[in-house]
C-alpha cells in the first residue's frame, strides 16, 4: 500500500493553500531565484510542516478558552472532524493524514487533519501576511476589523512567526482567536518525484479556501521574488504557455488546470469544494515516462503509471519502445506532457468526460480528466452548476 510505501521516507511533509477570491481569482507567488526548490516559478503559498509548532498540545488551551465549534470539533476522540476522519475507509485516502509526521506525533493532541491546516495558514502568513483567523464557533473573522489597526503590527509578527513558528500560536493568544480551520478544504496531495534533480521533496496537503476579497499580501523576499498575482486560473495556464519567464511548477499547474472552468462563482466554488473535502484524498506521486522524443508524468489512473511505484529509486519508466504517436493516443490518460520536442509547448493532455469548455487560445489544451479530482469520478453535490459537475 502507498502507506507502506511511504514508511521509508526521503521527504518532508508540508502543507500548500490555494486561496480563491471573486472573479476566481487565486493567489499565485513568484519564488525567489535562489530559492533551491522550483527557483522563480509560481506557487501557491505553504511550505514545512513543524510538529513542534503545527501538531502541539498547547494548541488546545487556546481552543477550550474559546470554546465552541473549534474545540469540540478539532480534537481527537471528539464529534466533528474526527467523527468524520472515520470515513475515510477508502484504500485512496492519503498516506500523510495516517502515517505522515502529523500523525506520528505521540501524543496525539491535534488530528493530521487539524495540524496540517495550521501549517498551511502559518506558512501562508509567513510568506505573504495573510492572517486567517476565525471565532470559538468556527466563523470566519473578517480580516479588516481588526487586522488594519496600528498597534497590531503585523509585518513584526510575520517577521517573528518566521523567526521562530511557536510565535504563531501567541498571536492568536493576544488576539483571542483561532485560526480560520474550517474554511480550509481538502484538496489534492502531491509527493515530489524521486527523478527530480533538487535532493528536496516533500510530501505536501494542499488545501482550498475561498476569500471574499483579494487582500493586500506582504511577501517575504527571503522566499519570494516580490512578485505575487491574483489572477484566473486560464489566465495563469495562458501566460505558462505564452511568457517563457511565467513559469508553474507542475503541481501548481495540474491543480489550475483542474480549478479552469469548474464552478462560475466563488459561492458554488466553496459549496463544491466544502461537499468534496469530506471524501479526502489520494497521493499523487508523479512518474516520469520517457518515450522516444516525449517525455511526460504520470498521475494515478494513467494507463501507463505502474501498479507499484517506487517512491525512492529516481528511476523514470521507460517506454522508448512504444511509438510516441501511440503514446500521444494513449487511453485512459492523466499526465502532463513536459516535451514532445525542443520546441513544443507543454500542456495537460485532453482525457476524460470532463471538459470544461475553454473555448480559445493555449488554454484549450486544457480538459480535466475527472481523474484529476479521484475518488470523485460522479460525485455531484446540491448547489452546484452544471459547470462544476464531476
Amino acid at each position: 500500500s502507498a502507506a507502506a510505501a511511504t514508511a521509508a521516507r526521503s521527504w518532508r511533509d508540508s502543507a500548500s493553500l490555494i486561496l480563491v477570491t471573486e472573479g476566481l481569482r487565486v493567489l499565485l507567488l513568484k519564488r525567489a531565484a535562489k530559492s533551491s526548490f522550483f527557483a522563480n516559478a509560481r506557487v501557491f503559498p505553504g511550505g514545512a510542516f513543524d510538529p513542534g509548532v503545527d501538531a502541539s498540545a498547547d494548541w488546545l488551551p487556546l481552543f477550550r478558552a474559546n470554546g465552541g465549534r473549534s474545540f469540540a470539533a478539532w480534537h481527537p476522540g471528539a464529534d466533528g472532524l474526527a467523527a468524520q476522519a472515520a470515513q475515510f475507509a477508502s484504500a485512496r485516502r492519503a498516506p500523510i493524514f495516517e502515517s505522515g509526521a502529523a500523525a506520528s506525533v505521540a501524543p496525539l493532541a491535534l488530528l493530521p487533519e487539524v495540524a496540517l491546516r495550521i501549517c498551511a495558514l502559518r506558512e501562508t502568513f509567513e510568506e505573504c501576511g495573510l492572517l486567517l483567523a476565525a471565532d470559538g464557533d468556527g466563523n470566519r473573522v473578517p480580516h479588516d476589523t481588526w487586522a488594519s489597526g496600528p498597534e497590531l503590527r503585523l509585518a513584526e509578527w510575520q517577521s517573528a512567526v518566521k523567526q521562530d513558528g511557536r510565535e504563531f500560536l501567541r498571536l492568536f493568544s493576544i488576539l483571542g482567536l483561532c485560526p480560520d480551520l474550517h474554511s480550509l478544504y481538502e484538496w489534492s496531495n502531491w509527493l515530489t518525484p524521486s527523478t527530480l534533480s533538487s535532493p528536496r521533496r516533500f510530501d505536501t496537503a494542499f488545501f482550498l479556501c475561498c476569500l471574499p476579497a483579494a487582500f493586500q499580501v506582504r511577501l517575504d523576499l527571503a522566499e519570494m521574488s516580490g512578485e505575487h498575482d491574483w489572477l484566473p486560473p486560464v489566465e495563469a495556464i495562458d501566460r505558462f504557455h505564452s511568457e517563457p519567464a511565467f513559469s508553474l511548477s507542475p503541481p501548481t499547474l495540474y491543480e489550475l488546470a483542474k480549478l479552469a472552468g469548474q464552478a462560475d462563482s466563488l459561492q458554488s466554488l466553496e459549496a463544491f469544494a466544502k461537499h468534496r473535502g469530506r471524501l479526502g484524498t489520494e497521493l499523487y506521486f508523479p512518474v516520469l515516462g520517457v518515450g522516444q522524443r516525449l517525455a511526460f508524468t504520470m498521475h494515478p489512473g494513467d494507463c501507463r503509471y505502474p501498479a507499484g511505484p517506487d517512491f525512492n529509486s529516481g528511476r523514470h519508466v521507460d517506454l522508448g519502445d512504444i511509438g510516441d504517436d501511440q503514446l500521444m493516443r494513449d487511453r485512459p490518460a492523466n499526465r502532463i506532457v513536459h516535451a514532445v520536442n525542443p520546441d513544443a509547448e507543454r500542456h495537460v493532455t485532453p482525457e476524460g468526460a470532463v471538459r470544461p469548455a475553454l473555448k480559445s487560445g493555449p488554454s484549450a489544451k486544457y480538459r480535466l480528466d475527472c481523474r484529476g479530482l479521484r475518488p470523485l469520478c460522479g460525485f455531484r453535490p446540491p448547489l452546484v452548476p452544471p459547470c462544476a459537475r464531476l
